[in-house]
């Protein structure tokens, strides 16, 4: 009898296991890899915080306006420069459209990280 209670104690602990190691497949969280750049470790995304901002055609902000963006806009960074002068040191970011300094944007790492502060800002306004 002794055997019995041995055999289901065991029964019971393996099959415990089993159902608590049940993966429950509501809670996966689906990698959206459509776009390829997204997780990109050598790129970095630049989400504008300014209601609109200027990008310029150098890193100066005397530099000719060549193109617009508006809070919530997400750009992939092409290169940085650090610059200064009257106002101090100050970074700018090259994107596609031109470049843009360090007191409009958040930098972030990868683009889920600034899409989901972009959704954030939205809910702000």
């Amino acid at each position: 009898m002794a055997l019995n209670k041995k055999l289901l104690l065991a029964f019971f602990s393996i099959s415990l296991f089993f159902f608590s190691c049940d993966r429950n497949k509501d809670s996966e969280i689906p990698l959206d890899n459509s776009d390829p750049l997204a997780l990109a470790p050598d790129i970095r995304w630049a989400l504008v915080n300014d209601p609109y901002a200027a990008f310029r055609a150098d890193t100066s902000w005397d530099a000719e306006a060549v193109a617009y963006c508006k809070q919530g806009d997400l750009f992939p960074i092409l290169a940085s420069a650090t610059t200064s002068g009257e106002r101090g040191s100050e970074t700018w970011y090259l994107m596609e459209r031109g470049w843009l300094p360090e007191s409009v944007v958040s930098i972030y790492p990868n683009k889920f990280r600034a899409a989901k502060a972009a959704a954030a800002l939205g809910a702000k306004k």
